[in-house]
């Protein structure tokens, strides 16, 4: 949400950066690296903890409708944090941020490891999404300014960076931890590559301007109360729909109203204020801009909620441990590694609509399997179908993010990195809550394990055909803005 003022200042720091069009190629490989290497910690921290959400509700004794929260909980405190980073970094400067928010995700680590209780785990866990939500908007604003409108897809290819390492490295790296030396150890890893990133960043980033040399805007608190308190109310609802009378009960029923109408205050609020508001809906009024922002949130859904239910199908359904359950999920990994070198070359070919229509149906196709197979016996097709869906996922994101930044003016990049980054973190987080939701409804009605995990899959499977659906909005071989 940066003025023009402190765009126009970014982009003088991002010049010097480069050091010079000669350079300007390494430097800003660089200078992703050191961002990305931020994006990966907070997104191993999802991953990681994905294959030991079993574990978690068996430790703390609490069904799944409860421990989903570890996984929810950190990816609402992402995406409601990610609208304040461009605000944050107009007032404190991009490198103070960085520093500050490793700090926060450090305290959120620990935290977590000594937690004794799950209602403390959950807290903590919040702790550490404030941290690790500010990563991708100092990431994504930095280098998409840095590199220009014609590098763009190249640029969003970086951002993927951490989103294409997380599910490759962390299930395994979690099955590892939690079979060896225990769950704790699920946070406790991330400290030393906090400090390390740290150093990195305190060597690497170029020093912020004085305060008096930055434009800054105001903080838009009535958003800032209004709009994480409606995402969490009906996200709570959503939790809360497998106690008894499921979605007439009560606190579901008060839950889902107050977050509507906050919901619509909200938007209500950031249409008539005169100054720049937490999440600037006016930006959705760009066709293109809204199909962009949708594809995020349907991409957050399908890797984040997939991510959280594939572990337990595995361990619960198929009877694996938990590293070999980490095993079996990197093929989807390093099905976005094959593809992603090449998706910036496919853009320029076929335009983004064909690219990520494409990819949606390929992650749709990647699905089915999981909705018709025991994973016992059919292990070897559904890790193929990993690897397809892996494939089909990575060319989605990057060409929907270039097309959302190529929709709107350069003034309002920081605004739009931040409704785009949060909106995949959303759909994450609503895609795991349903997810849980619908395995614990299905298997307290005694269906099978296999067949409760059957079902809910489906509703991936109709988030991928939704995203084809959507692609078709996104433009086509020529991008222009507007």
């Amino acid at each position: 949400m940066a003025a023009h003022a402190s765009d126009a200042q970014t982009s003088s720091s991002a010049s010097e950066v480069l050091g010079g069009e000669e350079h300007s190629g390494r430097a800003l490989f660089l200078l992703g690296s050191v961002l990305a290497l931020g994006g990966v910690l907070a997104l191993l921290s999802t991953t990681l903890v994905s294959v030991g959400i079993g574990r978690l509700a068996e430790t703390f004794e609490v069904p799944l409708s409860t421990v989903q929260w570890v996984s929810t909980a950190y990816l609402l405190a992402i995406a409601v944090v990610i609208p304040v980073a461009g605000w944050a970094m107009d007032r404190f400067g991009e490198k103070a941020l960085w520093q500050a928010s490793l700090a926060v995700f450090l305290a959120g680590c620990v935290l977590t490891a000594v937690a004794p209780s799950v209602g403390v785990l959950i807290g903590a866990r919040v702790l550490q999404g404030l941290g690790g939500g500010l990563f991708e908007p100092i990431m994504l604003t930095v280098l998409a300014r840095s590199a220009g409108p014609r590098r763009a897809t190249i640029v969003m290819s970086l951002v993927q960076i951490p989103i294409t390492l997380a599910p490759v490295f962390g299930p395994m790296a979690g099955g590892v931890l939690i079979d060896r030396l225990g769950w704790e150890w699920l946070f406790w890893i991330n400290v030393p590559f906090v400090l390390l990133c740290a150093v990195l960043a305190q060597r690497s980033l170029p020093a912020d301007p004085s305060r008096h040399e930055r434009a800054t805007s105001r903080l838009d608190l009535t958003g800032t109360v209004l709009l994480p308190t409606s995402l969490a109310g009906l996200l709570l609802g959503l939790s809360q729909m497998t106690s008894d009378g499921g979605i007439a009960s009560p606190v579901v029923l008060v839950s889902f109203g107050v977050g509507t109408v906050l919901l619509l205050a909200y938007v209500v609020h950031a249409l008539r204020m005169r100054g720049v508001p937490l999440v600037d809906v006016r930006l959705f009024a760009s066709g293109r801009f809204a199909a962009s922002a949708v594809t995020a949130f349907l991409f957050g859904a399908s890797v984040y909620g997939v991510m959280f239910v594939l572990p337990l199908f595995f361990q619960q359904a198929g009877g694996f441990d938990a590293w070999t359950s980490g095993l079996l999920l990197a093929p989807q990994g390093v099905g976005t590694v094959l593809i992603l070198p090449v998706v910036s070359r496919l853009v320029a070919r076929f335009g983004p609509r064909a690219v990520v229509l494409a990819g949606m149906v390929l992650a749709a196709l990647g699905t089915i399997a999981f909705t018709q197979l025991d994973p016992r016996e059919g292990t070897a097709l559904l890790v193929c179908s990993l690897l397809v869906r892996g494939i089909g996922l990575g060319t989605t994101l990057a060409p929907a993010l270039s097309s959302g930044f190529a929709s709107i003016a350069p003034e309002d990049t920081g605004r739009a990195s931040s409704a785009l980054i949060a909106s995949i973190q959303l759909g994450g987080s609503v895609s795991t809550a349903v997810l849980a939701v619908v395995v614990q409804q299905r298997l307290a009605g005694h269906a099978a394990i296999t067949q409760a995990y059957g079902g809910a899959f489906w509703w991936p499977l109709g988030i991928c055909v939704l995203g084809a659906a959507v692609a078709v909005r996104l433009p086509g071989r020529e991008t222009r803005a507007g």
